[in-house]
């Protein structure tokens, strides 16, 4: 997606009302300065303020375990890891197998990342993604994308509660993505490469650092720069970045969608049927908190 984009979806924002409303505002401390101090109803307001505080930190917690959190961390959740990695195709809020939903996503064809010791697990997810995209494009339209239309208002995306997205093109972006992927031709599945994989957490990493964003690294270093690092690559090859997502879902439909890029170059590298292998990794961004780097090529030696 478009730089814009993501900034317009910064996820700790906490106004629309201006696009360059800074973080350390101090119109909210201003509120608690002009409380009645002295009148009977100080005490009520501080009990309110102080249980409405204990539910945000405790939602603020529990946002922070769902993408943080790994239950590798303690032997206490050891067995819950192995169940996630042995349930990698099923839905995310753990409904129903995928391959319930399409027969192209029995776990076979979409988990090309079994065995794969090198990938996080939701870099795993995004892989997965990706491969449910390109397999059944149709169905994904229709289960994934088709539901998110509800969410728009204008030209604002509002998922359910959270904090309202300033698009570029409203659901246009998505309702043209949505006609693609239900005309388009299934793919073959891609596969994981480790020197892709290296390449890509070369960038991100270094703009985890940097805070920078597009495909030039603060080396200099170019896509190609980075491929050749770790192999030698053929055909064709290409990469995308997602900022501001930290679930592989949003990431991989944030792509597809596509908004305020006129050329839906994420869109087209996601759906390019001359890509075989893939390298993803997904890390911390220092201005838009998550990013993802995917990495694609046709061969890879």
């Amino acid at each position: 997606m478009s730089i814009a984009s993501a900034l317009r979806r910064f996820p700790w924002r906490f106004t629309t009302a201006s696009e360059e409303r800074s973080l350390n505002s101090s119109k909210g401390y201003d509120s608690y300065r002009r409380l009645p101090v002295y009148t009977g109803r100080f005490g009520v307001l501080l009990v309110l303020a102080l249980l409405v505080s204990c539910v945000s930190i405790n939602n603020a917690l529990s946002y922070v375990n769902i993408y943080i959190h790994s239950p590798a961390n303690s032997s206490e959740g050891k067995e819950s890891t192995a169940q996630a990695k042995n349930d990698q195709t099923r839905h995310y809020a753990g409904q129903e197998p995928l391959d319930s939903m399409s027969p192209k996503w029995k776990k076979e064809i979409v988990d090309t990342t079994a065995g794969v010791e090198y990938l996080t697990d939701i870099e795993r997810q995004v892989i997965i993604e990706i491969n449910m995209v390109r397999t059944d494009p149709a169905q994904y339209a229709r289960s994934f994308l088709v539901p998110l239309r509800s969410y728009y208002r204008n030209s604002l995306l509002q998922y359910p509660g959270e904090i309202a997205i300033l698009t570029d093109e409203g659901i246009r972006a998505l309702d043209e993505c949505i006609k693609e992927l239900q005309v388009i031709k299934p793919l073959s599945s891609l596969s994981p490469k480790k020197g892709l994989t290296l390449a890509a957490r070369d960038h991100a990493r270094d703009q985890a650092i940097t805070g920078a964003t597009g495909h030039i690294g603060s080396d200099k270093s170019t896509l190609t720069d980075r491929l050749n690092r770790y192999g030698q690559w053929d055909i064709s090859a290409a990469e995308n970045i997602d900022y501001g997502n930290g679930d592989a879902r949003r990431i991989v439909t944030s792509l597809l969608i596509d908004d305020g890029e006129k050329s839906r170059w994420h869109r087209i590298n996601l759906l390019n049927c001359s890509f075989k292998f893939v390298g993803v990794s997904v890390g911390p961004h220092t201005v838009y908190r998550h990013m993802c780097v995917m990495d694609f090529a046709g061969s890879y030696q």
